[in-house]
């Protein structure tokens, strides 16, 4: 820590209060010899979320970050993930007249962090019935508890019962 608090206080403040760390700051902790395994924990201590472009990633390669790390960024949409798990179903909230299919039966990776949620994937409809997988949620608050949306039958139809965070 030492280290990266002379070559870049930026970045060692982020890392120090576990705020999102940049592409850079992964660069950086690479570049001092930080090990795949210690900058992985950083980034999922800071529960930071990459979209990596094709040129990120080959920028990132070319300044030495291991393959690693990489793999980890490239994941991080879905197994780093935000308070709105699944996706609502796209247009207005008029009722579908199909039922949804069975639910898909799904093994969860690994959590990326003891703290994390499984969200189990979910059936929304876009013009038809598409499977939108599960995955691992950092909950918003301390206990924080996920209850599952679903569909529910009533007047007109199927309609979506959104998933939420309670206590």
């Amino acid at each position: 820590m030492a280290k990266l608090m002379q070559e870049s206080p930026d970045t060692a403040h982020r890392v120090q209060t576990a705020q999102p760390l940049t592409v850079a700051d992964v660069k950086m902790m690479a570049k001092l010899g930080f090990s795949s395994d210690v900058i992985i924990t950083l980034i999922r201590n800071s529960h930071t979320v990459y979209h990596l472009t094709a040129n990120a990633i080959i920028d990132l390669k070319n300044s030495g970050v291991s393959e690693q790390v990489i793999d980890f960024l490239i994941s991080s949409p879905g197994s780093i993930a935000g308070s709105t798990p699944v996706p609502e179903p796209q247009g207005n909230a008029s009722a579908v007249q199909t039922p949804p299919p069975a639910p898909l039966a799904e093994t969860p990776p690994p959590a990326p962090g003891t703290d994390y949620v499984w969200v189990d994937g979910d059936w929304v409809w876009n013009g038809g019935w598409v499977w939108v997988g599960g995955h691992w949620a950092f909950p918003p608050y301390p206990g924080a508890i996920w209850f599952h949306g679903g569909w529910s039958r009533g007047w007109g139809g199927f309609r979506r019962v959104p998933g939420r965070w309670r206590h």
